[in-house]
């Protein structure tokens, strides 16, 4: 039996776009094909629980998958998706800390990268739709700097794996 859209709960959901100088921290996504975007490069965190903000989810969250403590996030924009009842609260977070310091207990890997590295990996399909104004309002001047050089390069979003991830242990 199909479930009418309007019966369903909308699911709240909190992420991160980490970034570190000109460069963002993603997640390789987990090679279980229940879950959204498997194998995928995405970004860090989960569902809001009951009770808690998004802000307070996305600490929460990062802290879960990072055992590391991060500063404030900074709200950055929200995302409905068009396909199911869901609210994704988009937030920026310095990565303060270097990625030797993190220790990864969701997903397969982590790493940090350029803009013109992320074409040559698979991506979360949402991500490069999303980079020009998350960019924009993390407003790092390093980061706007290397997104404005990427810009005018006019690559395209590959799906290619020819950059090796870091595996968690």
């Amino acid at each position: 039996m199909v479930q009418n859209t309007a019966d369903r709960v909308n699911l709240l959901v909190a992420k991160a776009f980490l970034y570190q100088g000109s460069r963002l921290l993603l997640q390789l996504r987990d090679n279980i094909p229940e879950i959204i975007a498997p194998n995928h490069w995405g970004l860090f965190g989960g569902t809001v629980d009951e009770g808690e903000t998004p802000a307070q989810a996305m600490k929460r969250e990062i802290e879960e998958e990072l055992c590391w403590v991060p500063p404030e996030p900074k709200y950055l924009l929200t995302w409905e998706a068009p396909d199911r009842p869901c609210t994704t609260y988009i937030f920026g977070i310095p990565l303060t800390v270097p990625t030797s310091q993190l220790t990864l207990t969701e997903g397969q890997a982590f790493q940090l990268f350029t803009f013109e590295e992320l074409t040559q990996v698979l991506l979360v399909p949402k991500i490069p739709r999303m980079l020009p104004q998350v960019v924009e309002a993390i407003a790092s001047d390093e980061l706007s700097a290397a997104w404005q050089e990427f810009s005018t390069k006019n690559l395209t979003w590959g799906i290619s794996h020819s950059i090796k991830p870091k595996l968690k242990n």
